[in-house]
């Protein structure tokens, strides 16, 4: 992604595709769209987004007791289609637009169909981690409500530089709370339920077999807590779940596109 569209908004990519459809189409989907993008705010830049904040929204926001669940994921999945296809975005979020339907019996047409929402697995200290942050965000916000309103008073407000970087602010603040709220709501802390097996939270030290004077230390977290920079790896990755649930000593193998690859087992380590 250029640094010219990482500056790119939902709102700005919305007008664009919405442009860019037949009047028959524009009528079919414009709603879903502008929907969308007011519930992630519309000066949101599309590199804030991330694949976690998307399924969130399609779970919290597209109900199966909705007779226009499906017409409302076509229209969002080509959306962000059209969002990756421009260049603006460097993965395709329409995948985690979907609808969530419950099990069990139909319910009557005087009831509502009943959502489950699934878990969200994740380490104490990723818990921890995910509760500062929310309120370092909620400290935030009064801040930017203030300068906002200090903006506001130049009335030209075509030039307004600074009101128009605090609503970007806001937007990105606003989006990250609801994130983090939707996240903390369904959190489940994993705990180890043995001391020689790696688990959710262990750092696992690796040798691959055809390198073996190279060593790499893996964390194990939740999907949501996954950061390669820091070399936490989410348990549901093809590597993290090789790792999970083994001792010190034991050799796997990970399938990758190229062919596999096997690693040793050096240490482990609980927090």
């Amino acid at each position: 992604m250029t640094q010219e569209y990482s500056q790119i908004t939902l709102a700005f990519a919305a007008r664009e595709y919405i442009a860019s459809l037949k009047p028959d189409q524009q009528h079919a989907q414009e709603a879903y769209i502008r929907r969308c993008v007011e519930h992630f705010g519309e000066q949101t830049l599309i590199m804030s987004l991330s694949g976690s904040r998307v399924e969130l929204f399609a779970e919290s926001q597209i109900r199966s007791s909705d007779p226009n669940a499906q017409e409302r994921v076509t229209a969002l999945k080509q959306y962000f289609q059209f969002i990756r296809k421009k260049g603006y975005a460097s993965e395709n979020f329409g995948i985690h637009i979907r609808v969530r339907r419950s099990g069990g019996r139909s319910a009557s047409s005087a009831q509502q169909v009943r959502v489950e929402e699934a878990p969200v697995e994740m380490t104490r200290d990723g818990l921890e981690a995910r509760t500062a942050k929310l309120a370092e965000l909620q400290g935030r916000r009064p801040d930017v409500l203030r300068a906002i309103a200090t903006a506001r008073e130049d009335k030209d407000f075509r030039e307004n530089a600074p009101l128009q970087a605090a609503r970007e602010e806001l937007a990105m603040i606003d989006g990250q709370i609801k994130q983090l709220e939707a996240e903390l709501k369904r959190a489940v802390v994993v705990e180890r339920t043995a001391e020689d097996l790696s688990a959710m939270g262990s750092q696992v030290t690796v040798t691959r077999l055809d390198r073996p004077e190279q060593n790499e230390t893996f964390t194990l977290v939740g999907g949501r807590e996954a950061n390669a920079r820091e070399k936490k790896i989410s348990v549901e990755s093809p590597v993290g779940k090789q790792l999970l649930g083994r001792r010190v000593g034991e050799e796997v193998e990970v399938s990758v596109p190229s062919g596999s690859i096997q690693y040793r087992i050096e240490k482990i380590t609980h927090p």
